[in-house]
């Protein structure tokens, strides 16, 4: 796509696949969630979640014991793997989301990298975003241009275009939000997505996806942690990484709209909402 473009319901409702009667859980789009840590257990609880309520077949989790917990306490039906295990030999998934709240943990870290070398599809995030974007900036792209989606709010697209040598600020940004999510996804041939409250997607090549206001009650811890199941769940039903963004986006507007109805909201309450907004467009 070389020209910019407006994303609304019916972009939405052309792309997002509803289940067919020779469905199965593996057809459906199986998730893979290497996210959370032993100080940050509810990002992995706020991906799986999303990841599940926005109709993946299965999600699977990798991490550490006390974000496991978690994440069979909110979504039982979650398959959790030990993280040595899945660097060893990385579970069947149809896409990977990457780095929202991981730390320090080199096992996990492994698993990351296991992913980043299998060629999956990729939603990257927070603790991941440099080390993607610096990996495919150098050569190393095992997946596509097409299949790799990094979700960078302002301060962290500042961060990872100076891990890779572009002299930028904050205020530069902010001055120029389209030109370096456009910087961003030249630099590192991947999709990105630029959070905010008006979401933009850039693509190699000059590409743009704009999306409509969202309500500023998304302003809130976990969020992008929400943002990021969604995408996995899109990227995994076979959409393009830039599609997968502009469908996510949109619809965790709008189920931040649902969960809100003009007051506060928590991050929880948002992938909770996902299905009534995707019922709203599909029947």
């Amino acid at each position: 796509m070389s020209d910019a473009v407006t994303w609304d319901v019916e972009a939405v409702k052309a792309r997002w696949r509803a289940p067919e009667p020779h469905d199965d859980k593996y057809s459906r789009g199986v998730v893979g969630v290497i996210a959370g840590s032993e100080a940050y257990p509810g990002a992995a609880a706020l991906v799986v979640s999303a990841a599940a309520r926005s109709g993946a077949g299965m999600v699977r989790y990798v991490g550490p014991m006390r974000a496991q917990d978690l994440v069979l306490h909110h979504r039982p039906e979650c398959v959790v793997h030990d993280p040595g295990d899945a660097a060893e030999k990385l579970p069947r998934a149809a896409a990977w989301v990457l780095g929202p709240g991981v730390a320090d943990y080199p096992e996990q870290d492994a698993a990351m990298g296991a992913a980043m070398a299998a060629g999956a599809p990729l939603v990257v995030d927070a603790g991941a975003l440099e080390t993607v974007a610096k990996a495919r900036a150098a050569g190393s792209r095992e997946a596509s241009a097409d299949a790799v989606l990094l979700t960078p709010h302002a301060g962290e697209l500042v961060r990872t275009l100076r891990a890779l040598r572009h002299d930028v600020t904050s205020d530069d940004v902010m001055g120029d939000r389209e030109g370096h999510a456009r910087l961003l996804a030249e630099t590192s041939r991947a999709a990105v997505l630029l959070k905010g409250s008006r979401t933009i997607i850039a693509t190699p090549g000059g590409g743009l996806i704009r999306l409509p206001p969202a309500p500023s009650w998304l302003a809130s811890a976990g969020s992008g942690d929400v943002l990021a199941g969604i995408a996995g769940a899109a990227l995994a039903s076979g959409m393009s990484a830039a599609e997968a963004g502009a469908c996510a986006a949109w619809l965790h507007a709008q189920a931040g709209q649902a969960a809100s109805a003009g007051g506060p909201l928590v991050a929880l309450e948002v992938a909770a909402a996902v299905p009534r907004v995707i019922a709203s467009f599909l029947t």
